[in-house]
């Protein structure tokens, strides 16, 4: 009796240890169907419990999401990268960035006082003033207005640029453009303007003005760009495409002048142009240089202008039309 008791004691133990081990397979099964579906999720763009390619989410995100973070890291580590190579490029941005700081209203305004440079007139300050309005017209920086002779870069950088295109118009009509012509005008222009900013940062610096930012010299300087792309409009306008007549050549001294005026009464008024401490005897020196500037830029305005085209007078185009007939 005792031997089948004994028997069916002995059986049990075998019995769990079976069931154990058929419980370990199907974790190990689970265990491998999860791993399956993250693979086929990655493999689709999806993450793992969310649904695959039946319309849920596109298989591009995940490639977007890596493009992006790559783009990201590679500009942090261009940006820390020039920072360390050029540790003054934040300061220089900055100052590049004053320069160009201008406005529709102020542009329109400056472009007026380049061709007729009057005195400003003394209005009153209303800056840090609240509930005042402030004049549209004006430039500000920090909060506070800048005066109209303060120079910019944005103004003499298009006037530069519409200079270039205008002169490969000229030669257009004169049946001489070749796409080369331009990068060759821009090369003259830009160098006749590093003559000339070299050659007035000396010579106020003999003239006791050794703090005259080089920045504010090519913008001042820089300005007769401006004169020049109004004066060959205005001889296309006036000429036809041909030669300009008398009312241009006035037109001309009239720009020529106004250039000349702008830039003396500029290096006048600014501060940092004038003589620093102690170079008080460098001061007929000073009044010298600031004259002669202005004068240089009225004979580069001549150097600069393209030659006309030459239009056939009636009498030829009669006879060239005689001869064809």
């Amino acid at each position: 009796a005792l031997l089948p008791g004994s028997s069916a004691v002995q059986a049990s133990p075998a019995v769990g240890i079976s069931a154990m081990e058929q419980g370990k397979s199907a974790q190990w099964e689970d265990v491998n169907m999860e791993g399956h579906e993250a693979a086929s999720s990655v493999s689709s763009g999806t993450s793992p419990g969310q649904p695959g390619a039946d319309g849920e989410t596109p298989s591009g995100v995940l490639s977007d999401s890596v493009t992006n973070v790559m783009v990201s890291t590679f500009a942090r580590e261009l940006t820390q990268g020039s920072k360390a190579f050029w540790p003054q490029l934040e300061q220089v941005q900055q100052l590049l960035a004053s320069y160009f700081n201008v406005t529709h209203g102020y542009v329109l305004r400056k472009l007026l006082w380049q061709l007729v440079p009057l005195p400003p007139s003394k209005g009153k300050d209303t800056d840090g003033e609240l509930g005042v309005e402030q004049d549209w017209m004006k430039r500000v920086r920090h909060g506070l207005s800048m005066d109209t002779e303060e120079p910019d870069l944005y103004i003499p950088l298009m006037g530069f640029i519409t200079y270039v295109l205008l002169c490969g118009l000229v030669k257009g009509l004169k049946e001489e453009f070749d796409p080369d012509m331009l990068s060759a005008t821009a090369t003259f222009a830009a160098t006749i303007l590093a003559f000339e900013v070299a050659a007035a940062k000396a010579a106020l610096f003999v003239a006791g003005a050794v703090g005259a930012p080089v920045c504010d010299l090519a913008a001042l300087l820089g300005y007769k760009y401006f004169h020049l792309a109004l004066l060959i409009i205005s001889g296309l306008l006036l000429g036809l495409g041909g030669q300009p007549g008398r009312l241009y050549q006035l037109l001309a001294l009239w720009l020529m002048a106004s250039c000349g005026l702008a830039l003396w009464r500029t290096l006048r008024r600014l501060p940092r142009m004038q003589p620093s401490s102690g170079q008080e005897v460098a001061a007929d020196i000073h009044s010298v240089v600031i004259k002669a500037l202005p004068v240089t830029q009225a004979l580069l305005c001549w150097l600069l202008l393209p030659s006309w085209p030459t239009l056939p007078s009636l009498a030829t185009i009669a006879e060239s039309t005689t001869s064809s007939l």
